[in-house]
């Protein structure tokens, strides 16, 4: 056999191998995991699912390699994820690559492998026409599927208060809103509760929204013809044509093709404008309109070049189109100023400026007086301000925070959630006069953000106050591309392209949004939510910058806690640009004259940029303290792997195979989390998050042995499913869950908290298997069992549960003895259509209002029962009480009652 077969057969075994330890989990045996001592052991599932594709990727990669010896090279970079599987201790950045980052070396040897396949493939000349059609509709795919992968997390934050607006336009030809929210209009689209977002009432006394009115008049077409949907794929749409245009600017600045490809993907793979391309918020909309403005700038210089004759009504669309910038929102009114100045600056030197000018200026000296106007006849006064009332929440004491969190923060930063936008700053040197105006327009409204208090701007995506500024950094991106032609500067250029796609992948589909949409809470956690998602075993946020400051007491959020966290940010900033530099640099300048095949440099650059990740990340966590291994999340995802099926446990240490009675006899300890100084009381003292069914043993460690009462509940609420008296958990109180759990968090009185030191959760043999897969959100002790909700069409109450009316409701109900469940319906204030249905058994019966109904429910194998609920119709308190504020649309309601 020649050297190439044999290379590709080793590769292939490498690859087949690297597959079933990326599928695998790493954990901790016993209480000391926390300190990371050395007690870690993995598991590696053999069951045929994942025989069967570290199968295909061997065969993938031999059929690669077979003629040739690229694919060796090819698949180098998986050697990332051997690294936490090494049988001696290692250091903490190396189990980085366990997890999400892994696949970083997957997608890295996908492109060698591709690029080593490229001389076989027929090569498919470029298509002659300079549309933008090709463009626009891969961008409209794109934010499609952005959109459908977060389908779950919207709308949410101030999405639903624009919505309101437009449906008050829709309905009742105003913007009053009080009666919106009073009537539940929203429920349409949004599940919660929504009181008005108001500051200061109008002057006819009416409640007026805080926000500006723009986006709800320009969606409301599109939400009378197709609702919430049908807004969602306008907004895509003007996305998608805003991405074209960005295209075909590139392309006529650069006159290439491939750079303009590269601009464009600068900006559609950017998760900031990817997450923001289909919210109903004012940037996504707002950054198409800015583009546009750009376009004016160029405009002039081609019309400065050419005198020609040509038309004066495009001028007045470029003017309308920025005019319409301050209705979406106040702060665009700083865009539309410097803009507008600009674009006047460039029309003094084309031919007929006067009249261009005076086209340019008709719609924005008109859209001046009545935004004014509109201010006055609401508020009494031509301010702006006024709908904010007295509130001053900017100064410029938030300003270094604001600026070092908007580009460099974990969860909310510019150029830590899209590192290509930093080949559209390099770009900047080839595009000076573009560069040029382009801060001209970014400082004053850079200003006017990050001295915000709030710049991260409540729940929304990263770098939401940005997004309308990424549109025009396609050109100076594409730009980049022309200049920096070497292999290597090349190979930079494409990894920091790919690792933001990568991120917008992440954020939009992994967690269904909830990775890439989120906020501040009220427990000051600050961590990117795909951070904590990415890795279970080491704590990833403690090794990225944060800037967003804590809400803690006496400080709540002011400036002690802005200046420690601006002063800990930077401080983790500056080793991630040094390391991320000098791996770039190294790429660059050593295969600069080297002659060397793509997949070497692919490979060589991965490992170059992995090295630096991981000298950033000890570098970091030095710095921050922190501890690093993150063992109770690490325990309890291998339990999770346990359960789920066959594996192969390897202890890593001891270097021995372990039996699955030793795997699974893991003691899982979540220390005990005080609250600060003004902290809530009830706040969870220790959590075990994502908590697989099964059968559970809850120990506590205190110091004294005072009286107090210890309560375990799922999710963050205020419903417990074991109430007990500290006391009774020294010897440890048994939970069992039929289903698994979003988490379990432990809270305690006052005097069990003092005592309490820490939690230990063990896993108890269990012959039940599990009711169902599917995660319950919270959890409810009732009279006679205790009811899982696995959605958010049930309103759980101490007495019983109301299901949400014209909805159908699952609840996973565990009883407190093995029998059939008995339960209580009594329906609401109209007549109704009410159906139960638990495996193959069904009931179906009528309700008038206020009835009762009686049943029993048969339970599983599982000793539970999963029940759907259908309520067919359904009531609002509103209507029925004139003194009730409660809109929810109720149906049927449920008590789990003894016998």
């Amino acid at each position: 056999m020649s050297t190439s077969r044999l290379l590709a057969l080793a590769a292939g075994a490498w690859t087949a191998a690297a597959a079933l330890v990326s599928l695998g989990g790493l954990a901790f045996t016993g209480p000391s995991a926390a300190s990371f001592s050395g007690s870690r052991f993995g598991v590696i599932p053999v069951d045929a699912a994942s025989l069967a594709i570290a199968a295909i990727a061997a065969l993938v990669v031999v059929g690669a390699g077979w003629h040739g010896r690229a694919a060796a090279v090819a698949v180098a970079p998986l050697a990332l994820v051997f690294l936490p599987w090494l049988p001696l201790p290692v250091p903490a950045a190396f189990l980085a690559w366990q997890g999400a980052l892994g696949s970083l070396a997957w997608l890295a040897s996908l492109v060698a492998l591709a690029l080593a396949a490229r001389p076989a493939v027929p090569q498919v000349p470029w298509r002659r026409a300079q549309s933008a059609a090709a463009p626009a509709l891969a961008a409209a795919i794109i934010f499609s599927a952005a959109a459908a992968g977060s389908s779950s997390s919207i709308p949410g934050g101030d999405e639903p208060h624009y919505l309101v607006i437009t449906q008050s336009l829709l309905y009742d030809r105003d913007l009053a809103i009080e009666n919106n929210h009073v009537r539940g209009d929203y429920r349409a689209y949004f599940a919660g509760d929504l009181a008005p977002d108001s500051r200061r009432r109008g002057r006819d006394g009416r409640i007026y929204s805080i926000h500006a009115p723009g986006v709800p008049a320009a969606v409301l077409p599109a939400f009378a013809i197709g609702g919430y949907r049908g807004v969602i794929l306008f907004l895509v749409l003007i996305a998608a044509a805003a991405c074209g245009l960005a295209w075909w600017l590139a392309w006529r600045v650069t006159g290439s093709r491939a750079a303009a490809w590269f601009g464009w993907g600068a900006v559609v793979c950017a998760a900031p404008f990817v997450l923001e391309s289909f919210t109903v918020y004012p940037d996504g909309p707002g950054a198409a309109v800015v583009l546009t403005g750009f376009w004016a700038l160029l405009r002039a210089e081609w019309e400065q070049a050419d005198p020609a004759p040509r038309p004066w009504w495009p001028w007045f669309l470029h003017g309308a189109a920025l005019a319409f910038l301050p209705w979406m929102h106040t702060r665009f009114a700083v865009l539309a100023g410097t803009l507008g100045g600009l674009v006047l600056v460039r029309i003094a030197r084309t031919p007929e400026p006067l009249t261009r000018a005076i086209a340019f200026l008709s719609a924005p000296a008109i859209s001046a007086l009545a935004w004014l106007f509109f201010f006055t006849v609401i508020y009494g006064a031509p301010d702006p301000s006024a709908p904010y009332g007295a509130a001053v929440e900017s100064s410029f004491a938030y300003l270094p925070n604001g600026l070092g969190g908007i580009l460099f923060d974990q969860g909310f930063g510019l150029l830590a959630t899209a590192p290509v936008i930093a080949a559209a700053f390099a770009g900047f040197a080839r595009a000076r006069r573009l560069a040029l105006e382009w801060t001209v327009v970014a400082v004053p409204y850079l200003l006017a953000v990050t001295t915000f208090a709030m710049w991260w701007g409540g729940w929304s995506g990263p770098a939401r106050f940005l997004v309308p500024l990424l549109l025009p950094l396609a050109i100076p991106a594409a730009c980049a591309w022309t200049a920096y032609t070497s292999r290597g500067a090349r190979a930079v250029l494409l990894a920091a392209l790919i690792v933001s796609a990568w991120l917008s992948a992440l954020m939009a589909g992994a967690g269904a949004g909830r990775l890439g949409y989120h906020t501040r809470n009220d427990a000051g956690l600050t961590a990117a939510p795909w951070m904590q998602w990415a890795s279970t075993v080491v704590d990833l946020p403690s090794a990225f910058p944060a800037f967003v400051p804590q809400p803690v007491q006496p400080d709540p959020g002011g400036r002690v806690s802005r200046a420690n966290a601006a002063r800990t940010g930077f401080a983790a900033t500056i080793p991630w640009v040094v390391s991320l530099g000098a791996a770039a640099a190294f790429v660059v300048l050593f295969f600069r004259r080297r002659s060397a095949t793509p997949e070497t440099i692919v490979a060589a650059g991965t490992v170059a940029f992995a090295v630096a990740a991981m000298i950033a990340m000890s570098v970091v966590w030095r710095i921050h303290g922190a501890d690093r291994i993150t063992a109770t999340a690490a325990q309890l995802d291998v339990l999770r792997r346990l359960a789920a099926g066959p594996v192969l446990a390897l202890d890593l240490e001891g270097r021995r195979r372990l039996t699955p009675d030793e795997a699974w006899a893991m003691r899982i300890e979540a220390p005990v989390r005080r609250r600060g100084a003004g902290g809530r009381l009830n706040r969870p003292l220790a959590a075990f998050p994502a908590v697989p069914a099964g059968s559970y043993l809850l120990t506590a460690r205190r110091q004294g042995s005072a009286e107090g009462w210890m309560m375990v509940g799922v999710g963050n609420d205020q419903f417990a499913i074991v109430t007990q008296p500290i006391a009774a958990f020294d010897a440890g109180v048994r939970i069992d869950l039929p289903l698994p759990v979003r988490a379990l968090l432990v809270r305690a009185d006052e005097g069990a908290r003092d005592q309490l030191q820490a939690v230990e959760l063990r896993p108890l043999p269990r012959a039940d298997r599990a009711v169902s897969r599917d995660v319950a959100r919270r959890a409810v002790r009732y009279e006679a069992g205790t009811a899982f909700f696995v959605d958010d069409r049930s309103f759980p109450e101490p007495a019983g549960f109301w299901v949400a009316g014209a909805r159908a409701s699952t609840v996973a109900i565990q009883p407190d003895q093995r029998r059939a469940i008995p339960l209580v319906l009594r329906n609401g204030a109209v007549d109704n259509q009410v159906s139960l249905a638990s495996g193959t058994w069904r009931d179906e019966f009528r309700l008038g209002a206020g009835e009762e109904y009686r049943i029993d429910v048969p339970i599983d194998a599982s000793g539970a029962a999963l029940v759907t609920i259908r309520s067919a119709a359904g009531f609002r308190p509103s209507e029925v009480d004139a003194s009730s504020r409660d809109t929810r649309l109720l149906g049927v309601f449920v008590q789990v009652k003894g016998r």
